[in-house]
């Protein structure tokens, strides 16, 4: 081994490979020195992410909300019931399934019962035995979360108890004789649980309610519905589990499945065509600019350049204009879906399509480069 081989091997480089902070420099040099094309690549780029992100990140955030809409509106909500009134769902269940990681919160509620109001004519409306904090989905439009002992009403039974501003009592129709429950405020359901708007509700602890009719359950997560489901069956407190129904939301979540596919694939379609015509500029841009060089490359490999060298120049110069482009088109693609959907695509997305148009720039020009780099510098430099 000569002893210029020796020194270049310890100097962690070959001859004709140049270190990485001297192919960068050339790669600037270049960059600087074909303006015309580096301004190209970055007037594409930034029209390729920026298409990108005004319809499909756009579609992205449209497609977001109405997923989240969608499971706002009841695709995560699973319903325990004791249907016969045989199963003897305990009062203990709302607390125990709350513990599983994959819940966000519990309701359970009793029988239902028939309630007046003792102090004016009234009809009379079903109340039901609460165990456990008012959900999420509940908004208390006066007063305040009843203690044990004490009621809420919901909104559309207000007006039927002839309850006032200042609320009042009801109590148990079937027992004149019955202590009547005071009333502390008056709730209106939204969601899947808008049903018992027309109920009363009785807060209770576990003690003084021998069984329940139905535990509301809310997944952590549409996509643990499934496992949850199996969960519930066979981990629900009850006197007779095998009698107990649970009812999952299988065509909301079919729905919103479809939903999801159906926009995801128009946007994925539509992003492919952008990045179609993206990569076919970039390839006569970056052809061009490698056939008014040609000569040049020729030179270089005549004094001892290696092909991979000429393709790693050609790459970084192509990436400079690339990421400024990108960068360019990425801020104002997400400022004008910002300024025209309201809401914004996850970062995550934004971040994908600014790696999508860099690769696709490095993927376009690779084979350029190398056809630029393997021809004979022979025949490039031979004057006719």
């Amino acid at each position: 081994m000569s002893t210029e081989t020796r020194d270049a091997r310890a100097a962690g480089s070959w001859p004709g490979v140049p270190r990485t902070a001297a192919l960068i420099r050339d790669a600037v040099a270049g960059a600087r020195a074909q303006l015309a094309t580096t301004i190209t690549l970055v007037l594409v780029l930034a029209s390729v992410s920026f298409s990108i992100l005004v319809t499909t990140g756009q579609a992205a955030a449209n497609e977001a909300q109405v997923v989240g809409q969608i499971d706002s509106a009841g695709t995560r909500l699973i319903v325990i019931s004791d249907d016969g009134g045989v199963a003897g769902i305990l009062p203990e269940a709302p607390a125990e399934l709350a513990r599983l990681s994959d819940v966000a919160w519990t309701l359970g509620l009793g029988a239902a019962a028939d309630v007046v109001n003792p102090a004016l004519p009234a009809s009379p409306f079903a109340a039901r035995a609460m165990v456990g904090d008012l959900p999420p989905d509940f908004t208390l439009v006066q007063g305040r979360p009843p203690l044990p002992g004490e009621a809420i009403v919901g909104l559309g039974a207000t007006d039927g108890l002839n309850l006032g501003p200042g609320l009042g009592r009801v109590r148990s129709a079937a027992d004149p004789n019955a202590d009547p429950v005071g009333v502390v405020g008056v709730f209106k359901a939204t969601g899947p649980l808008a049903n018992l708007n027309d109920t009363v509700l009785i807060a209770a602890q576990p003690d003084d309610v021998k069984t329940l009719r139905y535990v509301y359950v809310l997944a952590s997560d549409v996509t643990v519905i499934d496992r949850l489901e199996g969960v519930l069956t066979t981990s629900t407190p009850a006197l007779n589990p095998t009698a107990l129904t649970v009812e999952t939301p299988k065509g909301a979540i079919a729905l919103r499945d479809v939903i999801a596919g159906r926009l995801g694939a128009a946007s994925r379609q539509l992003m492919a065509v952008v990045m179609g015509v993206g990569a076919v500029i970039i390839a006569v841009t970056v052809l061009s600019a490698v056939v008014s060089r040609r000569r040049e490359f020729g030179r270089r490999r005549a004094l001892g350049a290696t092909r991979s060298a000429l393709v790693a120049t050609l790459l970084a110069q192509a990436a400079i204009g690339a990421v400024i482009g990108t960068a360019v088109g990425t801020g104002a693609g997400v400022a004008a879906v910002a300024a025209t959907a309201g809401s914004l695509p996850t970062w995550e997305f934004v971040a994908g399509v600014a790696g999508l148009a860099v690769l696709l720039t490095l993927i376009t020009s690779a084979p350029i480069a190398a056809y630029a780099a393997y021809r004979d510098p022979l025949r490039i430099l031979r004057v006719p």
